[in-house]
């Protein structure tokens, strides 16, 4: 692994492509339409601000055809413990060998922010189980106000951590430099997502993901030289 520093991250990464593929597949498919602009039920989910956004995605509630729709959002959020594992287990990885192979502490910060980052996914499925297991039984403001805290602390500091990633892939080459570029559009779509949520929302998570699908094929295409074997 000496001459593919990132390989762990790269097999973590093309995990977490492949699952976000597969939840795709079995995901929800809601019988109402979606708040304006989403597109995407789990994240009209992660970004609902109101009770009656929920109900909409669960309509109609404590019926059948509602009851399955909840039962397909809890599977996909079960599964998505183990979808946190692969993603933010690659970003820890690739910030641990950037610190390895530069010295540089920013990237220990980076480090520590893909553990909190994984904390906050964690504590925002047991919000969304929360809610659709409370949904039409009892009030959930409570829920979806730590809801929005935690899907905020997730998504920003996924934007944050691309963002503080910068400097290495400035001086990472070609394809690096793309990646330093992409990495500005989740800042400037995740401010515009706080205040008009909707298909900004579904942009600024967009952006995150071609950015995830950047750094997997960047962990996977880096080698670095052998060192040369000169003869004495």
């Amino acid at each position: 692994m000496k001459d593919r520093p990132f390989l762990l991250s790269g097999i973590l990464g093309l995990g977490a492509v492949i699952m976000t593929l597969a939840l795709s597949l079995v995901g929800p498919r809601p019988t109402a339409p979606l708040p304006a602009g989403f597109i995407t039920p789990v994240l009209a989910f992660e970004f609902a601000e109101t009770e009656a956004e929920v109900a909409g995605l669960f309509d109609p509630v404590g019926q059948s055809a509602g009851d399955a729709v909840r039962a397909d959002m809890d599977r996909v959020n079960r599964l998505d413990f183990l979808y946190i594992a692969l993603y933010g287990g690659g970003l820890l990885a690739f910030s641990w060998v950037c610190f390895r192979l530069t010295g540089q502490r920013i990237y220990l910060l980076t480090a520590t922010l893909a553990v909190a980052i994984m904390a906050a996914d964690v504590l925002e499925n047991v919000q969304l189980l929360a809610i659709t297991r409370d949904l039409g039984a009892q009030p959930i403001d409570a829920l979806l106000a730590r809801l929005r805290l935690f899907t905020w602390l997730k998504w920003g500091g996924l934007a944050l951590w691309f963002l503080l990633m910068r400097p290495y892939f400035q001086h990472a080459g070609r394809f690096g430099g793309v990646i330093a570029v992409v990495s500005l559009l989740p800042l400037l779509l995740g401010i515009a997502a706080f205040f008009w949520p909707g298909l900004l929302s579904e942009l600024f998570v967009l952006a995150i993901g071609l950015l995830f699908l950047l750094l997997t094929v960047y962990a996977w295409r880096l080698r670095q030289p052998r060192p040369l074997l000169v003869a004495t």
